[in-house]
């Protein structure tokens, strides 16, 4: 069950969706990205590339303030 699943089950209310390209609510988390969407988040790179939804591939960096360090940026052309 998705956690939109999870919460109607539980008899509350669906959570409002975030316009198409938001990214706040994403803010100090990493996200994959795949098509121009988010289709998975976490709290660390290693985390979310073990979602089993986060794909080879997929455009994959933290929103916000990244921590400080290198990275490489990988994405396709």
């Amino acid at each position: 069950m998705t956690e939109f699943e999870d919460e109607l089950a539980e008899g509350g209310e669906a959570p409002a969706s975030p316009p198409p390209g938001d990214l706040e609510h994403y803010t100090g988390q990493w996200v994959a990205v795949r098509g121009g969407e988010v289709v998975a988040s976490a709290a660390d790179e290693e985390s979310l590339r073990a979602l089993p939804e986060v794909q080879e591939g997929d455009d994959v960096y933290p929103i916000g303030d990244p921590p400080s360090g290198f990275y490489f940026v990988e994405g396709s052309v």
